[in-house]
């Protein structure tokens, strides 16, 4: 006979091993970009430097241990959300070096030291276009000759190589941010600035071990990248103030002005994306300001969904309007095959804090 002592024991068995099993199947992230460290913003009534700001942003990050999300039917809805795997950076860690912002090596150390610091989740990166015209030059020139240490930073994190790079022995040629992990059977892809030509080879390679694992992308630039962000078509593909082409993403540019689009190199990953269907999202920085939107490419022949986040220093609307201040968090139901998209607001009323935003669930297998 089981005694009613030994039926509560059972019941609270089978709880921990459903709250484990849950557990288990659930995969938490947090998604932000464009720190640009070394400048200053309108941020509670005052002139503020971007460290401090992006460490207000920091402690939003804890806040969601405890924090409740929204009942919107996504993953984990009216949940408390807990404590996130990692998270993710995609570039711009410093500015770039004009109007008086910090060196790159400033901005670096202290980035580093902020978030070495107060985060002890893992953090993912890529480079932006700040970071890297730090390292190789700029149309309109610096306020100090070219400094490499934050894209070498970034380089030595991520692809971890046998010799460091330093100020002086990055070249971008050379140094590309490309690297990838698996988690609960969901591929994590990262590559700065772009998903140009290299990076779509190198993604087929990856892919095509996998046998068809899902695979999520990051990278600094949104599928649509600006011309300017390409190599230089002309002359001798320098960068320079007549051109304007910044030679971010290694492609060469298919326009002559950095003012038209290149629809086909926007084409290009479009036909990659349609021919790789095991890519099911993209995240992106660089337009600063929380978008979720789905993109059909320049023939309509993808659906991709893509997830834009806000800048705590350059957001479009939030260097405005300072409650807009957000950035992302992903809950994914691993089991399921249901990842949420959440724009979680970090200032409202002037006050580190968490409220929500927009939400946006996608089926990914």
């Amino acid at each position: 006979m089981i005694t009613l002592k030994r039926k509560s024991l059972i019941l609270l068995a089978g709880l921990t091993v459903c709250n484990l099993q849950a557990q288990e199947n659930m995969l938490r992230f947090i998604y932000c970009s464009d720190l640009h460290y070394g400048i200053k913003r309108e941020f509670r009534g005052k002139q503020t430097d971007a460290d401090a700001v992006n460490r207000e942003m920091m402690k939003a990050f804890e806040l969601l241990k405890d924090a409740r999300l929204p009942e919107d039917s996504g993953v984990n809805a009216g949940k408390i959300y807990g404590e996130a795997q990692f998270i993710v950076c995609t570039g711009d860690i410093a500015n770039r070096m004009q109007d008086g912002a910090w060196t790159a090596r400033h901005s670096w150390e202290q980035f580093t030291k902020d978030w070495d610091d107060a985060v002890g989740t893992p953090v993912y990166l890529v480079p932006g276009n700040h970071d890297i015209s730090n390292a190789i030059g700029h149309p309109e020139g610096l306020d100090s000759l070219a400094d490499a240490t934050c894209a070498a930073g970034i380089f030595n994190r991520t692809m971890r190589p046998k010799t460091a790079r330093t100020s002086t022995t990055f070249r971008y040629d050379r140094d590309k941010v490309r690297y990838s992990f698996v988690k609960d059977s969901i591929r994590f892809a990262f590559s700065g600035m772009w998903i140009d030509k290299e990076a779509r080879e190198w993604l087929d390679t990856l892919i095509q071990k996998d046998g068809g694992m899902p695979t999520f992308l990051f990278t600094h630039d949104p599928v649509e990248a600006e011309a300017k962000h390409f190599t230089n078509p002309n002359g001798n593909h320098s960068i320079n103030a007549t051109d304007r082409f910044e030679n971010l993403i290694t492609d060469t540019a298919c326009v002559r002005n950095v003012k038209e689009c290149p629809r086909r190199s926007w084409h290009q990953l479009e036909m990659f994306i349609a021919s790789h269907p095991q890519i099911k999202a993209y995240f992106h920085g660089d337009c600063n300001y929380n978008e979720f939107y789905t993109w059909k490419g320049t023939e309509g022949s993808v659906s991709l969904p893509v997830f834009r986040v806000d800048s705590p220093m350059k957001g479009e609307i939030s260097s405005k309007d300072e409650s807009k201040l957000s950035f992302i968090v992903v809950c994914i139901d691993t089991k399921r095959h249901l990842m949420t998209a959440r724009e979680c607001l970090w200032n409202k009323g002037g006050k580190t804090s968490i409220s929500w935003g927009e939400t946006s669930t996608i089926h990914y297998k």
